[in-house]
């Protein structure tokens, strides 16, 4: 290993200076002192008196001589201004540099002295300018990118800039600064100061291969290692509304070592309490708590839980919206062989308005008012209900086709489908999709073991557009067909005991009622993360592609990219823009629906990188960590490794030392 290390002095001239240590010594090798003679008549006495007062003033007087150097060297040296520089000392500014200052809320955490980390970012951003002369220029980058990185700073400005700083639910990773800054032009340093939270999966490996810029990471590190925060929430069952009650279950987690005793939790319907309760969770565990929600209760497009303790330090809202539903319309036509497990499901049920019509006698005033309409093993299709299914689809309604045996396969193409005759190989199921949005709030724990049906596969649709439930071979088992209107989902075989077992297995029922209430209810999640920029919002009302959809919160509003696709609205919401809060959905005046939206979970983690774990990952040379905890601090670090370490105050302290020990051991030795 190579060791580089130099001292140099920045008036090397005054180190002739030293040619005046010869004075003491001459002064020490030479008395000229004048003698004077005393007459004595006996010295025998003197004489050995002298002798014993000789051998003990000898080393005294070598430590005086040793004093008076080491104090004019050292003065010599303070004068000179000694600089030390070693392998840590090479640092060469550029007359550029960016901040990034986080301002996520994260750094609402206290640290040190009851400050927040965004008050210690603050210090630590204006001693980087600190450090810089009059001269250079400044870009400023935070979370939300509120200004061009094209904008130059001069050193006042840029901390009259720092001033107006407030925090934002936008967090962004390293990765995503460095993706920010390199479609600039910027080349200068690169100055980042976050709290570098774990949960934000942080690679540098983006940063440590961009060799074109310096990057100095100023970590702001806290002594709090404990926090409460919500975990998630959802309803015990998201399809199950209407005239019943529900549960909304709430998941706060404990991320630290100290427990939490007697935590109020408060639910808000609106700005009304609704309900309140306490808790206790352990550390580094978690805890459920069940609110009754009653559907008929006002305010619950606009839900707020809160956490109220001392020591809950930040993060302690969560918005959700919790949509009301009336009864959905559930009609089914039925042919001479259809199954019974249809009306068995729907008939005399509290939650649906259901009706039964006969393939040979339709009422198409009623037919067409459906929410869902369920062909239920149809052997042809009249020209009668063609022309109602397709006007109930043009009203964005659904069509279940559960088809008969007997039935051919182009009879749907008149209903935009594509249907091939199968193999008919009996096969068991695939295990569900969880990561399906379909079955959210279906399940309550991801088992992935369940013990599923088999079925023949009769039918295959051809322009499937999303499979719900497949064979183990692949093929669909039902679907939604990209249809050019409407929502149309397709059985590939019939509901006869011969063909399959699935009427009988234990997901039928909620994959039915989902798919009869997704017809009528807003199924859109009860939250959303400010992180997610792509959001699937189903529809209750046609809308065509001239309309511009926003998302209001008071004086905010946002206006993301959108596409509808069937009846889902595809938003690509930039989260730049985007705080935690709920915010309605609207047409133009049309409110269409709200969306609650949370800050991201890793906002609360108190897990975070040290000084010591990010220099280990920082290993390329043109990446530095600056471990300091205010202005001053940053200053200096920048400096000493600029110019490198002063020296002068030591030396001249030093100097001092030695005159005081020269003047200790004149008067008392």
């Amino acid at each position: 290993m190579t060791v580089y290390s130099v001292l140099s002095f920045l008036n090397p001239l005054l180190l002739w200076g030293l040619l005046a240590l010869a004075i003491p010594v001459i002064i020490h090798l030479f008395n000229f002192r004048r003698v004077k003679k005393i007459q004595f008549s006996n010295i025998a006495l003197l004489k050995r008196v002298k002798e014993e007062t000789s051998s003990k003033r000898k080393p005294v007087e070598l430590l005086i001589l040793a004093s008076r150097l080491l104090f004019i060297s050292f003065l010599i040296f303070a004068f000179a201004q000694p600089i030390f520089k070693d392998k840590n000392n090479t640092l060469e500014l550029s007359d550029e540099a960016l901040i990034y200052l986080d301002n996520s809320m994260s750094m609402d955490m206290p640290v040190n002295n009851q400050q927040s980390a965004f008050d210690v970012a603050f210090s630590l951003a204006n001693g980087v300018v600190g450090a810089y002369p009059e001269s250079a220029k400044f870009k400023f980058l935070e979370n939300g990118y509120g200004n061009s990185l094209n904008t130059s700073y001069t050193a006042a400005t840029m901390k009259d800039r720092f001033t107006e700083m407030q925090l934002s639910g936008i967090g962004r990773s390293p990765a995503e600064i460095q993706s920010r800054i390199a479609a600039s032009s910027f080349r200068g340093d690169v100055y980042l100061v976050s709290d570098f939270q774990k949960n934000q999966e942080i690679a540098l490996d983006p940063i440590i291969n961009d060799t074109t810029r310096n990057y100095y990471l100023l970590p702001v590190e806290s002594d709090i290692s404990s926090n409460l925060y919500f975990d998630t929430a959802y309803l015990a069952n998201s399809f199950l509304m209407g005239a019943m009650k529900n549960e909304l279950k709430v998941v706060v987690r404990n991320e630290g070592t100290e427990d939490f005793e007697k935590v109020n939790l408060r639910l808000f319907y609106g700005d009304q309490l609704a309900s309140t309760a306490q808790i206790d969770v352990s550390a580094n565990g978690t805890q459920e708590y069940t609110f009754e929600i009653d559907p008929k209760a006002n305010g619950l497009n606009k839900v707020k839980i809160t956490l109220e303790d001392p020591k809950v330090l930040f993060d302690n809202d969560f918005n959700l919206t919790l949509n009301n539903i009336e009864k959905v319309a559930v009609h089914e036509v039925r042919g001479s062989k259809s199954s019974p497990y249809v009306k068995q499901l729907f008939d005399e049920n509290e939650l649906f308005n259901y009706q039964s019509f006969d393939i040979n006698n339709l009422d198409n005033a009623q037919l067409v008012l459906a929410d869902i309409i369920i062909l239920n093993q149809l052997p042809n299709f009249s020209n009668q209900l063609i022309a109602s299914l397709n006007k109930v689809l043009e009203a964005n309604a659904t069509v279940l086709i559960i088809p008969s045996e007997e039935g051919a396969a182009q009879m749907y193409a008149e209903l935009g489908l594509s249907v091939r005759n199968d193999s008919e190989e009996r096969l068991e199921l695939a295990q569900p999709n969880f990561q399906n949005p379909f079955f959210d709030g279906i399940f309550e724990a991801q088992n992935e073991s369940i013990s599923m049906p088999d079925a023949s596969n009769k039918f295959r649709l051809m322009n499937s557009e999303l499979a719900v439930l497949s064979f183990k071979n692949g093929r669909d088992f039902l679907s939604k067909a990209a249809a050019p209107k409407g929502n149309v989902y397709f059985f590939s075989t019939d509901f006869s005991d011969t063909a399959t077992g699935f009427p009988s297995h234990s997901l039928f029922v909620p994959i039915m009622y989902k798919l009869a209430l997704g017809s009528k209810v807003n199924l859109s999640r009860p939250y959303y993360l400010t992180d997610e920029q792509t959001i699937v919002y189903p529809l209750e009302v046609a809308l065509s592609a001239d309309d511009i959809l926003t998302l209001e919160n008071g004086d905010k509003k946002i206006t993301p990219d959108q596409r509808i696709s069937g009846k889902s609205l595809i938003l690509e919401v930039p989260k730049d823009e985007l705080s935690a809060g709920s915010y309605q959905l609207k047409a133009g005046d049309q409110e269409i629906g709200t969306l609650a939206f949370n800050a991201s979970k890793s906002e609360s983690s108190v897990l975070r990188y040290s000084s010591d774990e990010l220099a280990e990952i920082a290993q390329s040379p043109h990446i530095y960590v600056i471990s300091a905890s205010e202005a001053i601090d940053v200053d200096r670090e920048l400096t000493s490794g600029v110019k490198g370490i002063e020296l002068w105050k030591y030396a001249l302290m030093l100097s001092l030392f030695f005159l005081f020990a020269e003047i200790i051991l004149i008067r008392y030795l």
